[in-house]
């Protein structure tokens, strides 16, 4: 199957729409902002709520969409990020190499339950991230973003309506 012109194996399309389903029916949309230095490692986003802020993510799920990450995007506007959609019964694990700006990871259940809230520093892309096992999205924001929010474990960030 093609999407984008990209080819997309239907077990990958089939995780993407469920995560739709799961997150009730997410609107998405190609158009991305035209304020971006670079063009964006997605061409889904999603408009997700979490607290009284709104956040423009782009949404991942592709391996190769997965392994990039925000490798090689030089900056963040203040409330977009990039949510992943980890496969599951695979231990997931993130770095910092190619990443040009610090991030705060917020690692999500199915139903948006924020299990854990890391900072991820570019200045050590050695370091390995791990997700927790029942994680089923990571949400990357700029660095600092969950705690200027008000965000905690135990929050959750849903989809807007």
């Amino acid at each position: 199957m093609k999407f984008k012109g990209k080819v997309v194996d239907g077990k990958s399309m089939k995780r993407f729409l469920l995560t739709v389903t799961i997150l009730g029916g997410i609107s998405l949309f190609t158009a991305h902002s035209v304020l971006l230095a670079s063009p964006p490692p997605s061409s889904i986003s999603v408009e997700l709520i979490a607290g009284e802020k709104v956040i423009d993510a782009w949404v991942v799920f592709a391996k190769e969409e997965l392994e990039q990450g925000l490798s090689g995007v030089p900056w963040l506007r203040e409330d977009e990020g990039m949510l992943f959609v980890l496969p599951k019964k695979v231990k997931t694990k993130f770095h910092m190499k190619g990443v040009k700006i610090p991030l705060t990871v917020a690692y999500l259940g199915g139903r948006g339950k924020v299990l854990k809230i890391e900072n991820m520093d570019p200045k050590t892309p050695e370091r390995i991230y791990e997700a927790p096992d029942d994680a089923r999205f990571a949400l990357e924001m700029n660095q600092g973003w969950f705690r200027r929010n008000g965000l905690k474990t135990g929050d959750r960030i849903r989809r807007k309506h």
